[in-house]
């Protein structure tokens, strides 16, 4: 079955219907910044837990579902204990590696560990447009230019920068328990 998976993607993507994975360097990957997306509505609740309120999904596939189902336009997703620390500390000022350090010495776990759940967990933040990623200028350097396209590393730059200058104030008062950057 992994075959079939595996020889598909290659036809995709030597059809140009689909673009290849971009391939980033474990050092690279660490150094990545990621942040709140700034369209995203999101806020703490009673139990200091992150609720952010995702909008359904516009364009033919968005309106195909909604005339056979009931879907509501809006609904709230409730991040867990760990998910609502990660979340703390994607303000863009943290890096995947710092956040992975963090997340380790809090929880007891091999950087290890850590480092694949937490890959996985931000690329699905990233899959719903929860969050965005900053790419460090001397990283961006060092990538191709397909790696930058597949990345969109041009195009998400200035809303990065943006994001980072003007950052969402739903602040809780009991941020203390995020590291503070050591960069």
């Amino acid at each position: 079955m992994y075959l079939i998976a595996y020889l598909w993607n290659k036809l995709l993507i030597k059809l140009r219907l689909r673009q290849p994975a971009p391939q980033l360097t474990r050092r690279q990957a660490l150094s990545i910044k990621p942040l709140h997306n700034p369209n995203l509505e999101w806020k703490y609740n009673e139990e200091g837990r992150v609720v952010a309120t995702l909008t359904r999904r516009g364009g033919l596939t968005g309106k195909v579902i909604t005339f056979f189902l009931a879907v509501p336009e809006e609904r709230p997703v409730i991040l867990d204990e760990v998910g609502s620390f990660v979340w703390k500390m994607c303000d863009g000022q943290h890096s995947v590696g710092q956040i992975s350090e963090a997340l380790s010495e809090r929880y007891n776990l091999t950087r290890r560990e850590v480092e694949v759940s937490l890959n996985e967990y931000l690329r699905m933040l990233a899959k719903r447009g929860m969050i965005l990623v900053a790419v460090p200028q001397e990283i961006v350097e060092e990538l191709d230019e397909s790696t930058k396209r597949v990345l969109g590393v041009t195009e998400m730059q200035k809303i990065i920068e943006q994001q980072v200058a003007t950052p969402h104030d739903n602040t809780k008062p009991d941020d203390a328990d995020i590291p503070a950057n050591k960069e």
